[in-house]
């Protein structure tokens, strides 16, 4: 999904998102929690400030960004119960 991004350079002059718009909606990012490199745009994991998790991708070659992933707060995402004695095999 294409969204508007605003960002501003970090310590090492590089571009880092600042805050997002969904819809009507500003979205300030609390923290990046982690950053990798694609092949066209860099993710960002982000924890914004409505406490929700969001991954971004861009800028791409147009300057547009892209919503990729998000998680609620309250998800508890792939956590699985598992009853017994856990071993590593």
């Amino acid at each position: 999904m294409k969204i508007k991004v605003e960002s501003i350079a970090d310590a090492k002059g590089q571009e880092t998102p600042s805050r997002f718009m969904l819809g009507i909606r500003t979205i300030e990012i609390q923290a990046v929690a982690d950053r990798w490199y694609g092949e066209q745009a860099c993710y960002y994991r982000v924890l914004g400030s409505d406490e929700n998790s969001y991954i971004l991708k861009g800028p791409l070659e147009d300057g547009s960004w892209e919503l990729v992933s998000f998680t609620h707060k309250d998800s508890r995402g792939t956590e699985l119960e598992y009853e017994g004695k856990r071993e590593l095999q």
